[in-house]
């Protein structure tokens, strides 16, 4: 998948929300359109999580996808993004992982975290995906968020331009949602199971008021997490907040 030159704003309260409105009011956003902002004021993520990054510290982007015709397809994007991210982190000296469904760690510390949307209404069907990546966030900043989060200061003692890191999301992107575009999950199983974390862990996956406990057995074809419990019996779950034991 190519991408277009980033279009930058200085403000912004949602990346996600700003492309998702534009999309709603007609304009034409080709797959490969990439909207980052300098601030994000009321980023979201999953549930009611939010997002905020502060000028010119954190990497707040979000870009235009083309939607699987498969829907079954759709939860398997936002691991396709999270391998690129920790990819890129990697390249930036970050020991980066994956932990199911859409978020990469640092030392145990959340250090991005990526939320699809489906554009209602657009043709052709699109997604957009919000990607929030903590660039410059200070060590003890990091210390004070809860659950604990990280950054690539934080992590290497270097600052990082953030267009720089854009750059490197984008590069390690292209390949792997060319790939998720032809194969889905099943082109991307061997890099994921390497990356991620909780694999044949004792794990429990925390939805609402469910909270489910097993071992972390495996993925199925559409990327679904598969949990064996201790009668044996593995049963599929399609979202949720992974817990690591």
């Amino acid at each position: 998948m190519e991408f277009q030159t980033p279009e930058w704003v200085e403000r912004v309260t949602s990346t996600n929300t700003a492309l998702l409105e534009r999309l709603a009011g007609g304009e034409s956003l080709p797959a490969g359109s990439v909207l980052a902002a300098r601030e994000q004021t009321a980023g979201r993520g999953r549930g009611q999580h939010l997002w905020h990054s502060e000028a010119d510290r954190d990497l707040s982007c979000s870009l235009v996808a083309p939607a699987p015709s498969d829907p079954l397809r759709l939860p398997s994007l936002a691991l396709a993004v999270a391998l690129a991210a920790a990819a890129a982190l990697r390249d930036l000296g970050v020991e980066a992982r994956t932990k199911w469904p859409n978020d990469v760690l640092a030392r145990g510390g959340k250090i991005a975290g990526i939320l699809p949307e489906l554009a209602p209404g657009a043709r052709p069907p699109v997604v957009v995906v919000g990607i929030g990546l903590n660039v410059n966030m200070s060590r003890s900043e990091a210390a004070r968020i809860e659950p604990p989060a990280a950054s690539i200061l934080s992590e290497t003692g270097r600052t990082v331009p953030v267009p720089q890191v854009l750059d490197l999301l984008l590069q390690a992107l292209s390949p792997r949602l060319a790939d998720w575009g032809a194969g889905g999950f099943e082109a991307l199983r061997a890099e994921w199971c390497d990356c991620c974390l909780g694999l044949g862990r004792e794990v429990s996956v925390v939805d609402g008021a469910s909270r489910r406990r097993g071992t972390l057995s495996g993925f199925g074809p559409a990327g679904q997490l598969l949990l064996t419990g201790a009668d044996g019996r593995t049963v599929q779950v399609w979202s949720g907040s992974l817990v690591l034991s």
